[in-house]
């Protein structure tokens, strides 16, 4: 009973301190709100099972983003066909009916790549370095920095030609 506690304790802990990173990584994967909160419930269920497996020799973030990113990737990979369609975001954004033009054109942008540049370029904004990112999507260090340069390039090409 005290396992489930202290299980409960870290988790409580863990959607507390790390809100952020599970609404960076929602925000990227997902364009519409039933997305969102179905992507939500599942990264913190795996995140909940995962709790046995942490051993404490990377921090708890690092831990939530490689989590919770390889559930957005395989939420993705499993069924796109029921998520909503992200063009519709797309489209608000370009008539201007969106709120928060720009962050929302952002994650409109990064919404178009694949789910390992997408997974890359939100780890490299929330400031992990090459190495924390290849510990976390266990890439090399210097796949990772190819594809951030590719990846930054596609995405100021996207935000630019966008009206």
């Amino acid at each position: 009973m005290s396992r489930s506690v202290d299980q409960q304790t870290v988790f409580d802990s863990w959607m507390t301190e790390h809100r952020g990173i599970i609404t960076k990584i929602v925000r990227s994967f997902t364009a519409h709100d039933s997305d969102a909160e179905d992507l939500t419930q599942d990264i913190s269920f795996a995140l909940w099972r995962s709790i046995p497996s942490f051993r404490g020799e990377a921090k708890p973030s690092t831990w939530i983003w490689r989590i919770a990113l390889n559930q957005a990737i395989s939420w993705k990979r499993t069924a796109p066909e029921s998520h909503a369609d992200i063009d519709a975001v797309g489209a608000a954004v370009r008539d201007g009916a969106a709120d928060g033009v720009m962050v929302d054109r952002i994650y409109e942008a990064i919404r178009t790549l694949v789910p390992i540049d997408r997974s890359i370029i939100m780890l490299s904004l929330d400031g992990f370095t090459y190495a924390e990112i290849a510990d976390i999507t266990g890439l090399t260090e210097s796949n990772v920095g190819a594809r951030l340069t590719r990846t930054r390039t596609r995405l100021t090409s996207h935000l630019e030609d966008a009206p």
